[in-house]
């Protein structure tokens, strides 16, 4: 037993030693890494263009991300057009008022609204929810000019530049991330759609044509290519998806007096996404309203779809879309 004791002291004297030094924090355990956070940037831009005879050809489409047409009143459409890291000099246009989608585009995707006026329902809604928009005379003016050679109010416009330095200024941070570019599910084996027909208004059919070669559709309104000026050719997305979403009278007029159109863009509803000359049946997601709409195929996940300008058409609820 006495040979032991001096044993027993060394080891009371080591445990002693590791309890003060692992309280100063010289023992440490392995520590889970801390995620790195996602960096912010800025929110998008949204610039309502104009989709009437008399507001073509139109500017600058063919280089946004995204675009949603809608009704806008009397059958004739309005463009949200969406750019993430707009730049250069090319022009956009023609620029024209807000509607009530708009707002809710804008709450969807964080960011800010380029515009040429609203109803005073829509101004005030942006008044008070104190929702980033700049129109001609922001600032001072410098976001827009005016297009010498058309006729007011089909000559407003902007430029990439231009939307840069409004969103520097202005634009909400976002973290969101929106899906990876790739290519939609080959399973279930898709439908071809190289044709995609149907009647978006009583006044506004659409066609779009897949051209291989280019791995993009055409876009034919009434019957003739919707042009853009800066690229001299024809508007070609290389994405086209069609939404079904109820809409009805948000019960106020627009700035013409027409009734103003409200969208039940909420929840989740019936979508077709058409990419590569194929058919991929799809639900659109819009559950949490602060977050950018996504598009959902058969097994509830994310379609990835090709980068490229991708199209979202707005129909009503029960439109025929034939394909073939």
């Amino acid at each position: 037993m006495g040979s032991n004791v001096p044993q027993l002291k060394r080891l009371g004297a080591l445990a002693v030693t590791l309890i003060v030094l692992a309280g100063c924090g010289q023992i440490t355990s392995p520590a889970t890494p801390t995620p790195t956070p996602t960096p912010s940037r800025p929110g998008p831009a949204l610039v309502q263009v104009e989709n009437s005879v008399l507001a073509r050809p139109l500017s600058g489409l063919q280089h946004a991300d995204i675009v949603y047409e809608y009704l806008a009143e009397g059958g004739i459409t309005r463009m949200t057009v969406i750019f993430f890291n707009p730049s250069g000099t090319e022009r956009i246009e023609p620029v024209r008022s807000a509607r009530p989608i708009t707002l809710l585009l804008q709450k969807s995707y964080q960011g800010v609204i380029f515009f040429s006026g609203a109803s005073s329902k829509v101004l005030g809604q942006i008044r008070d929810q104190q929702i980033p928009a700049l129109s001609e005379g922001s600032d001072g003016g410098v976001y827009f000019a005016r297009d010498p050679q058309r006729r007011a109010p089909h000559n407003l416009y902007t430029d990439g530049d231009r939307l840069r330095q409004g969103l520097d200024k202005h634009a909400p941070r976002v973290t969101y991330q929106l899906p990876p570019s790739g290519s939609p599910p080959a399973s279930p084996s898709p439908a071809p759609a190289s044709r995609i027909d149907f009647r978006q208004t009583s006044f506004h059919r659409v066609t779009d044509i897949y051209s291989p070669a280019e791995n993009a559709y055409t876009y034919v309104a009434d019957g003739s290519p919707l042009m853009d000026t800066d690229t001299g050719h024809a508007i070609k997305p290389v994405n086209v998806i069609v939404i079904q979403v109820a809409h009805h009278d948000a019960g106020f007029t627009d700035v013409l007096g027409a009734p103003a159109q409200a969208f039940d863009l909420q929840g989740t509803g019936k979508a077709d996404v058409f990419s590569g000359g194929h058919h991929f049946a799809a639900t659109w997601d819009l559950s949490t309203p602060d977050q950018p709409v996504r598009y959902l195929g058969a097994d509830g996940k994310p379609i990835r779809l090709p980068q490229g300008l991708t199209w979202v058409y707005v129909v009503d609820p029960g439109t025929t879309i034939a394909f073939s």
